[in-house]
């Protein structure tokens, strides 16, 4: 059913790759302005991950379907956190806490694909246990 725990775990993993893909630390970086590839490659994978946990919520029906897709979920999160953490290390700026000030734009855009990592890793041992349980069940039948 739609009211499942993972359900709530998928909807805050694309939230948070949503929060990344609209932040303007992304736009406005030094690796967006070195690189033309950085700004629409993180919006396009983070997009894509939420589109596919967004997508695998209405396929509770079909749970190992639901597995396959949060996995490909999770595979599209670290493809944005090797964009963003790579992009941010070939300009030098993986540093976060500069001499003067905390840089909280790009600290939040470096958690925030390990966070959506999260969330979708206990969105599948969710659902796993689910499909664990329905197995279970059939067995006493």
């Amino acid at each position: 059913m739609i009211q499942r725990i993972q359900t709530v775990y998928l909807a805050l993993g694309a939230l948070a790759l949503i929060a990344l893909a609209v932040l303007p630390a992304i736009w406005q970086s030094m690796a967006a302005d070195a690189y033309a590839w950085f700004a629409p490659g993180t919006a396009g994978a983070a997009a894509a991950a939420a589109a596919v946990a967004i997508w695998s919520i209405f396929l509770y029906e079909d749970r190992p379907r639901q597995r396959r897709m949060v996995l490909g979920a999770q595979l599209l999160a670290v493809i944005t956190l090797l964009i963003v953490y790579g992009g941010f290390f070939m300009v030098g700026a993986l540093d976060v806490r500069p001499a003067d000030e905390m840089e909280w734009g790009r600290l939040t855009a470096m958690v925030l694909p390990v966070l959506a990592y999260i969330f979708f890793f206990l969105a599948r041992r969710g659902i796993e246990k689910d499909i664990e349980l329905v197995r279970s069940m059939d067995r006493l039948r």
